[in-house]
C-alpha cells in the first residue's frame, strides 16, 4: 500500500535499506540511473539548445524512482511536477525519459495503494498535463494535441497494470494463506485421527490379551488341581492352553500387522464379526465358564464396525466373568431388532463389590458403544451376578 513519508513509510525506508530486501533495491537504483542516462543522453541529441530546466527536470523525476517504492506518493508528486513545469516552461515536447518516469511512479502507486487513490493520482496527472498546455499554447486549444491523448492512454494503460499487479498480488496471498490453513487443518486432523487409532489399538490390545490370558490362567489352574489325579484331563487342558495361546499370538501378530501397514492394507485384515461367537464360546467353556448362547431376531448381516464392536463387548464381558465370578455360568443373548442390535450378557457370580472401580476393560466397552452412537450398561444382574447390556444402533450416528 502507499507509504508516504510518515513513520510507516520511515520504517519501510530503514527495513529496505538495511539489507532484508537488496534486490528490489539494487533494482530501482539501477532503473534510476537507466532513466537519468536516457535522459542525459535526449538533451545531448536534442537539436534545440539545452537549458538549465530541460537538463534538471528530466534528471530529479529519474532520480527519484529510486525511492519508488519507499513512498510511491511522494516519487509521484515530485515526477508529475517536473512534468508540468517543464512544459509550462514552454518546452514544446517533453523528453522520452520524463513522461516514462512519470508512468513508471504512476504504474507503482496503483500497484500499492487502493483504487480510488489510483484513480485520483490518474486524474491528477491528466489535469496537470492538460492545465501545462494551456499554459505552454493558450486557450483555448486550436487542436487536440496527438501528444496529450497518447499520453492519456498511457496513464490509464500503467494505472490498469499496476492495478492488475496487485489484484494478483492479493491474490497469490489469499492462496498462502489458505494453503497454511488447510495444512494447519490437515496436521490437526491427521493428530485427531493418529489418536483415535491408538485409543482403538489399545481397546483391541486389552481386549485380545485380557480374554486369552484368563482363558490361559483358568485351564492353568485347572490342570494343576487335576494333574495327578486325571491326568488325561490335564493333557487335554494343556492342549487348549496350547490352543489359546496360539491364537493370542495371532491376534498380536495382526494387530502389529495393522500398526505398521498402510491405510489401504488395514481393510485387508480380518476383523471379529458375530458369526465367530459360538467359537468365542467354545473357548470360554473349555476354561471352565459354561456359556449359554441365544440369538433372536432376524438375524442378518450388520455393519462390519457394529459387528466388531458386538463381538468385543461380549468378549470383555466373558473374560470378566472369568476372572472375578469364579465358578459359574454366563448367559449370552444377542437380539436383532429393526434399528438396533441388543446384547446381554448375565452370570451368576457374587456379583460387583461396593468399591469396585470401572478398569480398562468396563471403559474400553463404554467406548466401543459410544463409537458407533449407542450404550452400555453394567450392573446387578436379575439373579444375582453382575450384567452387561448393551444397545447398538444398526444406522451409524454422531457419537
Amino acid at each position: 500500500m502507499d507509504r508516504p513519508w510518515t513513520v510507516e513509510g520511515v520504517a519501510a525506508a530503514r527495513t529496505l535499506l538495511s539489507g532484508s530486501s537488496p534486490n528490489l533495491l539494487a533494482a530501482d537504483v539501477l532503473l534510476a540511473l537507466l532513466m537519468t542516462g536516457v535522459a542525459l543522453v535526449s538533451v545531448m541529441l536534442h537539436r534545440e539548445p539545452a537549458d538549465i530546466p530541460s537538463t534538471v527536470l528530466p534528471c530529479v523525476a529519474a532520480l527519484c524512482l529510486a525511492a519508488r517504492r519507499i513512498s510511491p506518493m511522494a516519487v509521484l508528486v515530485i515526477c508529475a511536477g517536473c512534468l508540468c513545469l517543464y512544459q509550462s516552461l514552454g518546452h514544446p515536447h517533453a523528453q522520452p525519459a520524463l513522461p516514462v518516469s512519470v508512468l513508471i511512479a504512476l504504474y507503482t502507486v496503483a500497484s500499492r495503494s487502493r483504487a480510488p487513490v489510483s484513480a485520483v493520482a490518474s486524474g491528477a496527472l491528466l489535469a496537470s498535463a492538460f492545465g501545462s498546455s494551456i499554459i505552454r499554447a493558450g486557450w483555448p486549444l486550436d487542436n487536440f494535441d496527438d501528444q496529450l491523448f497518447a499520453y492519456a492512454l498511457s496513464v490509464g494503460a500503467a494505472t490498469a497494470l499496476g492495478y492488475a499487479v496487485q489484484l494478483s498480488r492479493a491474490r497469490t496471498e489469499l492462496m498462502q494463506e489458505q494453503a497454511e490453513l488447510l495444512a494447519t487443518r490437515h496436521a490437526a486432523h491427521e493428530q485427531q485421527v493418529l489418536q483415535q487409532e491408538q485409543a482403538r489399538i489399545a481397546r483391541e490390545l486389552h481386549d485380545v490379551v485380557a480374554h486369552q490370558v484368563s482363558v490361559i490362567t483358568a485351564l492353568a489352574a485347572g490342570a494343576e488341581r487335576i494333574f495327578n489325579t486325571e491326568p488325561e484331563a490335564a493333557r487335554q487342558a494343556l492342549n487348549s492352553i496350547e490352543i489359546a495361546g496360539r491364537e493370542a499370538m495371532t491376534e498380536m501378530r495382526r494387530l502389529l500387522r495393522v500398526v505398521r501397514s498402510t491405510i489401504d492394507d488395514v481393510g485387508l485384515v480380518p476383523q471379529p464379526c458375530l458369526e465367530q461367537l459360538p467359537g468365542l464360546v467354545a473357548q470360554t467353556e473349555r476354561a471352565g465358564l459354561h456359556v449359554q448362547l441365544s440369538v433372536s431376531g432376524e438375524a442378518r448381516a450388520l455393519p462390519a464396525g457394529l459387528e466388531v464392536c458386538a463381538y468385543r463387548i461380549v468378549q470383555e464381558a466373558l473374560t470378566n466373568t472369568l476372572k472375578h465370578a469364579g465358578p459359574s455360568r454366563a448367559d449370552v443373548l444377542v437380539h436383532y431388532e429393526a434399528e438396533s442390535l441388543e446384547l446381554q450378557i448375565c452370570d451368576d457370580g457374587p456379583g460387583m463389590a461396593g468399591n469396585c472401580h470401572p478398569g480398562q476393560g468396563l471403559i474400553g466397552m463404554r467406548e466401543r458403544a459410544a463409537l458407533v452412537g449407542g450404550w452400555l450398561m453394567v450392573g446387578a444382574g436379575p439373579s444375582g451376578g453382575v450384567q452387561v447390556r448393551a444397545r447398538l444402533p444398526v444406522e451409524p450416528v454422531e457419537p
